[in-house]
């Protein structure tokens, strides 16, 4: 009777690790389509006013996210892992952008602030997307910050198994 309820157990935790594998590659394809795809463009783009546009699709796409509120973390919240406080940052990098478009492009102001923009796109911004990121997936697939449950079932099961076959 434990062999069958491990081999159950087990089964069910497989069915359970391929649906949340289906699940995560949906919800990467969502996140990249409805939000972070912009970023990436501003970050390809070789011009202020196309960052500066693809930046400003990325605040509104944030902006109408609903994930206001919320922290890239279950415990221990911090202003480093708040959604609010890096959009903050991220509005700053945006009106900077949009303060640069009006200077001359030759003038070393404007080749300074690129340069700086460049160096915030490019690595140091990895902790702020991060954020964004851990909030939509909180707000949006929160079941897939539980995969110890579905290995949790997995290795049950087995060691049911193994007390079934072993009292045979």
């Amino acid at each position: 009777m434990k062999g069958f309820i491990g081999s159950i157990m087990v089964l069910s935790g497989v069915l359970l690790f391929v649906f949340l594998i289906w699940q995560g590659v949906i919800g990467h394809y969502r996140y990249d389509q409805t939000i972070y795809s912009n970023w990436s463009l501003a970050d390809r783009a070789s011009t202020i006013s196309q960052k500066s546009e693809y930046i400003n699709k990325f605040v509104s796409a944030l902006r109408d996210s609903g994930l206001q509120g919320r922290h890239n973390a279950l415990f221990l919240s911090t202003g480093k892992n708040s959604f609010d406080e890096n959009f903050k940052a991220l509005a700053s990098l945006q009106e900077r952008l949009n303060s640069i478009k009006s200077m001359d492009e030759n003038s070393f102001a404007y080749q300074s602030a690129i340069q700086q923009i460049t160096e915030q796109e490019q690595g140091q911004a990895d902790d702020m997307l991060a954020v964004f990121s851990g909030c939509w997936w909180q707000a949006n697939y929160y079941y897939l910050w539980n995969f110890f449950i579905i290995y949790g079932l997995i290795i049950l099961g087995i060691i049911l198994i193994g007390f079934g076959v072993a009292l045979e």
